[in-house]
């Protein structure tokens, strides 16, 4: 991304050197937008609309199994010991507090559409916290919504449920 900006714009906010522009930061296997920042100016304007949380941000996901309507989940998150590229939830102060809420838009059955507002920022905070409550993003191997999450559920829906994995080339986050 940093390659593809500096090409194509003259100038960008130079607050980050090594990142000229870039504000803000998507996990890995996750879609979105990016927000730029042309001068520095902006930059700082920017960057504390999200230290401010002035910033909503919302995102869109397909979980495994019916989740409620709305919910909110919360806790400290911290990295996982056995597997240290992963993370985890738990529900005392040791790590970094986390919080997200979300919102059912649909489910399609065993699959759960729902909108995620993160009031915090945590690295893998949504696909950690879907985890955390039993139900894990579509795709995402890493915290448990992977392909053997199809043996689940009743046969009835292998065969679909096969055909979306295949549609999908990663987490299912947006």
């Amino acid at each position: 991304l940093v390659n593809a900006l500096t090409y194509h714009f003259q100038k960008l906010s130079q607050h980050d050197p090594l990142r000229p522009g870039i504000i803000h930061r998507l996990d890995k296997d996750t879609s979105g937008i990016i927000i730029i920042a042309k001068n520095d100016e902006a930059h700082v304007n920017i960057s504390n609309q999200f230290e401010n949380r002035s910033v909503k941000k919302v995102y869109r996901t397909f979980v495994w199994g019916k989740i409620q309507k709305s919910g909110e989940i919360d806790g400290f998150i911290d990295r996982d010991r056995a597997k240290r590229t992963l993370f985890r939830l738990n529900d005392h102060s040791k790590g970094k507090y986390s919080k997200s809420t979300y919102r059912i838009k649909g489910y399609y059955p065993p699959i759960s559409y729902i909108d995620v507002f993160p009031l915090t920022g945590r690295t893998h905070q949504i696909r950690v916290h879907m985890k955390s409550v039993g139900h894990p993003i579509l795709c995402d191997e890493s915290y448990g919504g992977g392909q053997s999450m199809i043996k689940s559920f009743h046969t009835k829906y292998s065969n679909s449920l096969k055909r979306i994995m295949k549609s999908f080339s990663r987490v299912a986050l947006h």
